[in-house]
């Protein structure tokens, strides 16, 4: 019996000493905590945004806030499709630099991602690049004082610093003739700094040349100059054009 005893009791004894050791070895191993980022926000351009900039460069910038301080590692999807393609994967910053286009509109979102690859997935963003020229675009109505008539024509953005005057065939609204525009076509070159416009001397075929200057209103797309026309060396018109957007 006391033999008996003795088999329990070392029994007890190991049974603690195993208990204790694998409560040791527990406390040794803590648990692995994984933290995601929050879903991630447009910090520059916001979504929508219509923006004004000088040159082709911008930088998108983001936030993704939720994990101890640290910043992710990022993909960004870029371009003008609504679902933009992959531009950059594991970009270790908040910020990427892009080339854009006045006119144009962009999207754009990022999937964001922890230490331990835990990921995030943004929305998609958009904005759009303004473009100054885009308030001379479209169809005026043309006074013209030294004819006594007005007419309708159309102005189309050619480059980022002229319009095309006149596509031909466009429609007398009083007087006589065929108007300037109304048949001739022309370039206006655009200074957006000094808010001028200025067209060379010109040749418009059949001996015909023609020349004019003036201003730009960039609120509301009107154009004020004085232009001269010649056939062949000899001055036969000039005075002013008013072009009112329609």
């Amino acid at each position: 019996m006391k033999r008996k005893n003795i088999i329990l009791a070392l029994l007890s004894i190991l049974v603690v000493l195993m208990a204790a050791q694998s409560c040791k070895k527990d406390d040794a191993v803590a648990p692995k905590t994984f933290v995601a980022f929050d879903e991630p926000t447009a910090v520059t351009p916001t979504d929508g945004q219509v923006i004004k900039i000088t040159g082709t460069a911008l930088d998108l910038k983001w936030a993704a806030a939720g994990n101890n301080g640290l910043l992710p590692v990022s993909d960004i999807y870029f371009g003008t499709a609504s679902r933009p393609s992959l531009v950059k994967s594991a970009n270790s910053t908040t910020a990427y630099n892009v080339t854009v286009v006045p006119g144009l509109t962009y999207y754009w979102k990022v999937t964001v991602k922890d230490a331990n690859g835990v990921m995030t997935y943004g929305p998609t963003w958009s904005f759009t690049v303004y473009d100054p020229m885009s308030i001379f675009v479209g169809s005026y109505l043309v006074d013209e004082p030294a004819e006594g008539w007005s007419y309708v024509i159309t102005i189309s953005k050619k480059s980022s610093s002229s319009l095309t005057i006149g596509t031909g065939g466009n429609s007398i609204t009083a007087g006589a003739g065929d108007g300037w525009w109304a048949t001739w076509a022309a370039t206006f070159t655009v200074d957006l700094t000094a808010n001028t416009y200025s067209m060379p001397k010109t040749s418009f075929g059949g001996g015909y040349y023609g020349q004019e200057s003036g201003t730009i209103n960039q609120t509301t797309g009107k154009l004020v100059g004085t232009y001269t026309v010649w056939s062949g060396s000899s001055i036969i018109e000039q005075g002013t054009h008013t072009y009112t957007k329609r």
